[in-house]
This record gives structure tokens, C-alpha cells and sequence, in this order.
């Protein structure tokens, strides 16, 4: 009996102790600040206040139905604090249209704004700093691919989309909604266009911006508020996966249902599904841990897809070269994973403003500098010179140890480089036959077609 006693003590114990515990964190959890103490730089303690106080700009500045785009994170204080209609919140089980979202907001602005004056009348966005939108762009450019595959055809991890060291964007980073929205005027030269997008308003502390969409379309509005366009999986559910205007059919047409492992509304993963998850943690597990693997190829034989985003003028190889020094002093360079992809360096390009660029590939890195003169002295052709490019089948030169070993540091070399250098435009420029100094008669083929985009690397131009 007495250790019996000390059996049920011991069990009662722990028993108050769990359901302290319990009653504690649900109490916590029920209660969430949106307020928090700070200090600025010289030490004065202020009270961050901003979240609260943009959902009462949106209650009180606002129409009533009034509709708002922003991540969904934030969508029930957006309901309940602004007493606004947001487009998505923690109870929006549908995979897709989460996915829908994180491709607005990871779009091209253009692109972008074609697809949400459709949706909403207004783009709320955390910035700031910290946990803001910014720093949560890589999983919503990830979250979008997983169902839009054409965002990142050849990388489920969406590599191409996030920031260099030093905090400079990669080119289709720069080019977002997302991005623009939260460093236009605050990063120099970052613009957002006005006559699709106005400020309406930007808290103390710079935490919360909101944007105006320019143009929005009376007739989805119209649309989406008629109930008998409501779609829901039976009468009186909850789970409604909807429908959306006409107008955005286009965008809709592209969804690739997203089936996971605990997905329990569309059943079995079908082969893809399943080819395009293991895909991702496979990248995922590399890039945190080695190597990241080549992308796969788009067909059995045939180079993947261009990087999203590279420019569409045709592309004219100028030639190799050996030294830094014959680049021209005048240029702007660019690390990372810009320099696996003549796609990427052309848009790097583009995006400074450039006539050339030069790309020396490493691994899964390396160098590239964008000029407007022509590079000076002897051309080169060897092994290093016709290295490829880790996702399209142009070459990409060689730095390093991604060099070959037949290619040799040499006496007035600090490093081991193969500079291969491309214009923009191949008019006026000599192209040189692929793996040849010599300036041969200009060819120009399209890459969209397979069966000819070797032979018109080979002819040294090619269109992106």
C-alpha cells in the first residue's frame, strides 16, 4: 500500500505539472503580440507598434470591401484586427491557392500585377527586417513552384531566387513584386512602376507597407462577389477550393496539383508528384550538406530550359580569353550561382545596363564581370575555354579548380581562368566558331529549337 501511495503522489505530481504546463502555453498561444519593445541605434527604447497600427490604416482609410493580397501569416490579424477581406489565412487548406499566391508575390511586377488587379484591391507586405516578406521569399518562390513547375523548370529548390553574400538580389529576385514592394525608395535604384502599383501607406518603423493596386478589374470584382461562382467540395463544407475570375485562366491552366505525404484530399501521389519531391529533398539535403546536384534534363537527350527570366535578344559569342586584365576596367561583376548559366549572366547583364559579359564557372559558382567594349588582346581556344554551363549546354569558361587539368597557370597568370565572353546582340560583333580563336561567318539559330540548339552553340551565337 505504501508504495502504492507513492505510485499515485508521484503520478498526481506530474499530472499538476503537465496540466500547468498545458493551461500556460494555450494561454500564450491565445494571446499573440503584435507589439514589441525595441531600441533604436543610439539606445532609446521605443514601443514597436506598427503591425496594429497599419491594420487600423486599412479599417479606417479603406472601402469596406476592400480586398487584400499579403501572405497568409498574416491573414487573421488582416480579418480581424483590419475586419478586411484577405485572400488566404492559417485555415486555407488548399495547397494550390497558397501556391497562387506565392507566385503573385515571386512574380515579375508586370507579370505580377496582369494577375492580382484581377484579385485585390490592395498588397500588404511585411518589411523591415527580421522575419519580413523578404526573408520569407525563397519558400514562397518554392511554395509557387510546386504547383506552377514554369517558375523553376529545372530546380524544385528554386536556387535562382534568393540573395547573394552582401545582400544583392539575384536577377529574378530583383525583378519581383515581392522585392520592389520592400526596398523600392529605400534601395537605390529599385523602382516600383506607378501606374500599376501606389503607396498608400508605410508604418513608423518602416515593419509594414501598403500598396494600392492601379487598374483593378471591376469585372472580376463583380465576379468573385457573385455567390453562384463560389465552388466549394459539397454543400455547407469548409474546404472550398474555388474558383477564379475568367480572366486569370491563363494562369490557372498551368497548375500542376500539388499531392504530398499527408495529403489527404487528392489521394495517391502519381509518379511526378512523387519524382518532384524526391527531387526536392534531394537538392535540399545537397545544398545544405555538398554539391548541389546538375538540374535534370527537360526530355531524354536534350538540355534543360533556359533560367526564367534570360533575356530573349540572340546572343553572340565574341570569344576566349586567358587574363582578367584584357577585360576592360570599366566593368561590374557578379559572384554566386549567376556565373552556371549564360541565361542568368545575360539577365545580370541586362539589369546593369551592360553591351558584354564575361563568365568563368567554377562548380556550382564563379565570376562574372558586364562591360560595354570589347575585351583586347589574343583569343584562346581550349579545353577550359569550351567547359559548359551547369544548366543550359553554352559554355561557361572555367575558373580555378572547375578548370581542366590540361589547362595550366601560366607565368603572367595570378589565376587560372578562361574568360568566355558574349554581347548581347551579335550585330556587329565577329562570332567565333566554338572552340576557335578565329573569327568565323555569324550564325544565328533559335534555342527554342532542340535540334538544332548544339549546332548553334557550335556556330558560336545562339538565342536565349
Amino acid at each position: 500500500t505504501v508504495v502504492a501511495a507513492a505510485v499515485l503522489a508521484a503520478a498526481v505530481h506530474y499530472l499538476k505539472q503537465f496540466s500547468d504546463y498545458a493551461w500556460s502555453l494555450a494561454e500564450g498561444m491565445s494571446q499573440p503580440s503584435i507589439m514589441f519593445r525595441a531600441h533604436l541605434r543610439d539606445g532609446t527604447p521605443v514601443m514597436v507598434d506598427d503591425y496594429r497600427e497599419a491594420y487600423w490604416w486599412l479599417r479606417d482609410e479603406t472601402p469596406k470591401d476592400a480586398r487584400v493580397l499579403a501572405w497568409w501569416d498574416y491573414g487573421y490579424q488582416i480579418s480581424g484586427i483590419a475586419n478586411r477581406t484577405t485572400l488566404a489565412d492559417g485555415n486555407t487548406w488548399n495547397h494550390e491557392h497558397i501556391a497562387t499566391l506565392g507566385r503573385c508575390l515571386t512574380s515579375p511586377e508586370r507579370q505580377a500585377h496582369r494577375i492580382v488587379r484581377h484579385l485585390a484591391d490592395y498588397v500588404l507586405v511585411w518589411a523591415g527586417g527580421g522575419g519580413d516578406d523578404l526573408a520569407k521569399s525563397p519558400h514562397m518562390a518554392r511554395i509557387g513552384n510546386s504547383v506552377y513547375h514554369d517558375f523553376c523548370p529545372d530546380d524544385p529548390t528554386c536556387g535562382h531566387f534568393g540573395m547573394y553574400r552582401g545582400g544583392r538580389p539575384t536577377p529574378s529576385m530583383a525583378r519581383s513584386l515581392l522585392y520592389k514592394l520592400t526596398q523600392a525608395g529605400l534601395q537605390q535604384g529599385v523602382e516600383l512602376d506607378e501606374k500599376r502599383w501606389k503607396q498608400a501607406y508605410q508604418s513608423k518603423f518602416g515593419k509594414v507597407r501598403i500598396f494600392r493596386i492601379v487598374n483593378v478589374s471591376k469585372e472580376s470584382k463583380a465576379w468573385v462577389a457573385n455567390e453562384t461562382n463560389r465552388v466549394c467540395d459539397a454543400p455547407g463544407s469548409w474546404y472550398c477550393p474555388g474558383q477564379y475570375p475568367p480572366a486569370i485562366e491563363w494562369l490557372i491552366a498551368k497548375r500542376k496539383p500539388f499531392r504530398q505525404l499527408e495529403d489527404f484530399n487528392t489521394g495517391t501521389r502519381d509518379e511526378s508528384s512523387k519524382k518532384y519531391t524526391e527531387e526536392y529533398h534531394k537538392r535540399m539535403e545537397a545544398s545544405s550538406g555538398g554539391r548541389r546536384p546538375p538540374p535534370a534534363s527537360s526530355k531524354d537527350g536534350e538540355p534543360p530550359p533556359p533560367r526564367p527570366g534570360a533575356p530573349t535578344a540572340t546572343l553572340g559569342l565574341v570569344g576566349c580569353y586567358r587574363l582578367e586584365s584584357q577585360l576592360p576596367d570599366a566593368k561590374v561583376y557578379a559572384g554566386g550561382d549567376t556565373a552556371t548559366s549564360v541565361a542568368a549572366a545575360a539577365d545580370f547583364a541586362t539589369s546593369v545596363g551592360k553591351k558584354f559579359f564575361a563568365i568563368a564557372r567554377v562548380e556550382t559558382d564563379g565570376h562574372v564581370f558586364a562591360f560595354d567594349d570589347l575585351p583586347a588582346g589574343k583569343q584562346v581556344s581550349d579545353a577550359g575555354c569550351r567547359r559548359q554551363c551547369l544548366d543550359d549546354d553554352f559554355d561557361c569558361g572555367c575558373a580555378d579548380a572547375g578548370c581542366p587539368a590540361s589547362v595550366k597557370r601560366q607565368a603572367d597568370e595570378s589565376y587560372v581562368r578562361r574568360w568566355v565572353v558574349y554581347a548581347l546582340s551579335d550585330e556587329g560583333v565577329a562570332s567565333s566558331s566554338r572552340g576557335s580563336a578565329a573569327a568565323s561567318k555569324k550564325k544565328r539559330a533559335s534555342r527554342s529549337s532542340s535540334s538544332s540548339s548544339k549546332k548553334a552553340a557550335q556556330s558560336g551565337a545562339a538565342e536565349l
